[in-house]
């Protein structure tokens, strides 16, 4: 079916709108500088402004309900909080759930500021599981010192040491020679810097505890908060969400196990559970796999008509792992949005903030693929927003030349019969 054009002769799938002013709100560039947001972020989140634009256009009841089931750094939970929605997030990473929980939580400055001193002057080291990976990312000198740190947080429970936790991450990123770049890694090479770790980690927590004097709760605030979980198979009720926000990994091979590698090994994860973590992930990295008992419990999944396209336009000379990663990536979208249905109440809404890839040449249109994967589900495609377009790998652009690529909102809802 022939799509409507913008001024620019871009022809749009129906009911697919245009939305480019919306542009800036889907990169993370506004969660640099904005209060708790800026304590620790993912390079693909999108802005908080964007979880207003969506809420607004819902006119989302005070009283209702939020979830987000691919909770990542914590965006839509500390941007529904700030609104006074109740919200729970999801994620299967033990980091996502440990940021996104400090974001949201309450603290007391005094109590903050009494700690700094205890974990500056703390001796206590904590030894940290065996990694090539840190040995190379950190000089002796900086792990010797990052290990008093982490020791001396770890001596405190709760909140506090999750909120200084954080400030450690943080300040252990700006140290590594471990650089993300996509979905593997860059290597840059300095001397040691061993003797500014902990000047960096009290500048860190200075800010962060200036953010918690400019945005902070009451103790009866409404809930707020995340816990590990599997957006295939959540610990939720049925029908006991308004509605839902997120943004699942995109199809890009992308594997977040491996880019935060290094703050895993510090959260205390051992190699072979990180494997195990990165084996269990949402199927959008060739080393993901089908998550069994998860995937027979679901309904009967008939692969859509696009997608059996798009893997049809597949040269004969694509990675051969390129097929089963879109297969298994479309599957676990189905899976996800079935979960999504089961726990919306009659007339819930979602919204799905994805982003189309490129393989081997060939444009894969996650976002008209999930809208007619979501009746499988349960639920029903309303509209979609176009926020942006945006280029595709070096590779790609590099092999078959440029051709930009949606970012979408696809908006679904739950029938109120």
């Amino acid at each position: 079916m022939k799509g409507a054009s913008d001024s620019h002769s871009r022809t749009y799938p129906p009911h697919f709108e245009p939305r480019l002013h919306l542009a800036p709100l889907a990169t993370a560039k506004e969660l640099k500088t904005a209060p708790r947001h800026r304590w620790f972020y993912f390079p693909h989140s999108y802005s908080p402004r964007l979880i207003d634009e969506v809420l607004d256009y819902w006119d989302f009841p005070q009283n209702g309900f939020l979830a987000d089931n691919f909770v990542g750094s914590g965006t839509t939970l500390l941007a529904a909080r700030q609104r006074g929605l109740s919200v729970l997030g999801f994620d299967l990473s033990p980091l996502a759930v440990t940021v996104a929980n400090t974001k949201v939580t309450n603290y007391n400055d005094k109590q903050l500021c009494q700690a700094i001193p205890k974990i500056l002057n703390g001796r206590t080291k904590s030894d940290f599981p065996t990694s090539e990976r840190l040995s190379k990312a950190f000089t002796e000198h900086e792990l010797r010192e990052l290990s008093k740190l982490l020791g001396s947080i770890r001596e405190f429970k709760g909140a506090l040491r999750h909120f200084f936790l954080v400030a450690f991450l943080c300040t252990a990123k700006g140290f590594s020679r471990a650089v993300p770049d996509g979905g593997w890694f860059r290597w840059r090479d300095w001397p040691n810097r061993g003797e500014e770790v902990k000047l960096v980690f009290e500048d860190r927590v200075s800010r962060m505890i200036s953010d918690v004097r400019s945005l902070n709760w009451s103790d009866s605030a409404p809930m707020a908060g995340a816990r590990i979980a599997d957006a295939r198979k959540l610990p939720l009720s049925a029908s006991s969400v308004d509605g839902l926000i997120t943004s699942p990994p995109y199809a890009n091979r992308h594997d977040y196990s491996r880019i935060f590698q290094i703050e895993l090994l510090f959260l205390g994860l051992t190699e072979p559970s990180i494997t195990k973590l990165r084996h269990n992930a949402f199927r959008s990295h060739v080393e993901a796999k089908a998550p069994g008992s998860i995937r027979q419990s679901g309904k009967a999944y008939e692969v859509p008509e696009s997608l059996a396209a798009v893997i049809d336009r597949l040269p004969s000379d694509a990675d051969p792992r390129i097929r089963p990663l879109l297969e298994g990536y479309f599957e676990d979208v189905y899976l996800s949005l079935l979960e999504v249905s089961r726990i919306l109440k009659s007339g819930g809404r979602v919204a799905y903030v994805l982003g189309n890839v490129r393989h081997a040449g060939v444009m894969v249109p996650v976002d008209e693929i999930t809208a007619e994967i979501s009746p499988q589900a349960g639920l029903a495609f309303d509209t979609a927003w176009i926020m942006r377009f945006r280029g595709n790998s070096a590779q790609q652009m590099g092999n078959y030349g440029r051709e930009p690529a949606r970012e979408t909102i696809v908006f679904l809802s739950k029938s109120s019969g």
